[in-house]
């Protein structure tokens, strides 16, 4: 955990359950999480044939070797093109600080599965930290003349939205934002109420279908947990936005509304909110727009530039479309935005 999360206390940090979200989201989308992380290596699977999970194995080697079974170590076998099999070590890695002993742990676990089953093993390590300087990508020992070396890809979720996922609306991508979302609200429950409000309706936009909406959804709300007074905020302001927008995708927040006890005053709040909810529609399909467009004219936007773009108000969105014009590059962009938002 980061030193932001130890000092927190557990309402503050919402009692989010990442591993739990991930495991979830790899398990029914390995396809997609495979292509979006590991797109060299995703070439060579057969996915034609359907990957055989080993928790068993992966549970056994993990405890063997003295190390918490973590919910997000996944072991799973799958087909070659070639017709191979070959062993995966998939290690999520969620933590959100430096760790000196990674890589030596990364190679640990290899070893560790290739000497107990006789198999080769590829390991993949996905980074859902906020430390912007680590990539640990391999684990080198030498000691005259002996030399071991073992290097593993590393998909760092930080650098990826970034640069080529900013403009990526599919599934994977979509929980990797809610990830780091989550991790810079960790203390900040009013924050994390804004990213995961604006995330959710920003499905809305993307061309979705219902079910595919409602599918993001259930892992966004899994990975991004709210203070339960919020919690019921933000399912009342979403149903009123769903019925506002005639878009009834996500029908269990109308149950859960009623479940609740949300549904006093719900009425009260559709009145006075639909007004608000018009203006915030036109100003969420303004962002998606824009990022697009500034996206393709000054290149891949850095994720804190995106959060203020989806930020601004209508008005100051039509203002940014007319002066992009001029923009040559994301220093141009920056400069805009420091002079003419508040």
């Amino acid at each position: 955990m980061t030193d932001i999360e130890n000092e927190s206390t557990e309402d503050e940090r919402q009692d989010s359950d990442y591993d739990g979200a991930w495991k979830e989201t790899i398990r029914l989308h390995l396809p997609e999480a495979i292509k979006k992380g590991f797109p060299a290596f995703a070439d060579l699977i057969d996915w034609n044939c359907e990957p055989q999970w080993l928790d068993k194995e992966i549970s056994q080697i993990v405890g063997r070797f003295g190390h918490r079974n973590r919910e997000v170590d996944l072991l799973f076998k799958v087909r070659l093109l070639d017709g191979r099999e070959q062993w995966i070590l998939c290690h999520l890695e969620i933590q959100t600080h430096f760790e000196a002993g990674f890589p030596f742990r990364i190679d640990l676990y290899n070893a560790g599965l290739k000497w107990m089953f006789q198999e080769e093993v590829v390991t993949l390590v996905l980074l859902a930290d906020l430390s912007p300087d680590w990539r640990p990508g391999a684990h080198h020992f030498q000691l005259g003349d002996f030399r071991s070396v073992r290097e593993f890809p590393v998909c760092k979720l930080l650098d990826r939205l970034s640069a080529d996922w900013v403009s990526d609306d599919s599934l994977f991508v979509q929980v990797a934002r809610a990830q780091i979302a989550a991790l810079r609200t960790s203390s900040d429950p009013e924050a994390r109420f804004g990213a995961k409000t604006q995330l959710v309706r920003n499905l809305y936009t993307m061309g979705y279908s219902s079910d595919t909406i409602r599918e993001i959804f259930r892992l966004i709300d899994w990975m991004m947990r709210l203070r339960p007074d919020l919690d019921r905020r933000f399912k009342s302001e979403l149903v009123i936005f769903e019925e506002e927008n005639h878009m009834p995708y996500v029908t269990s927040i109308e149950r859960l509304a009623k479940e609740e006890g949300l549904e006093e005053g719900l009425e009260k709040g559709r009145q006075e909110g639909r007004q608000e909810g018009r203006q915030e529609g036109r100003e969420q399909g303004s962002a998606t727009l824009l990022l697009r467009i500034l996206t393709r004219q000054c290149g891949p936007l850095p994720e804190d530039i995106q959060l203020q773009i989806r930020g601004l108000k209508l008005e100051q969105s039509q203002n940014l479309g007319e002066a992009l014009l001029d923009f040559k590059s994301i220093v141009d962009l920056k400069a805009w935005l420091n002079t003419k938002v508040d």
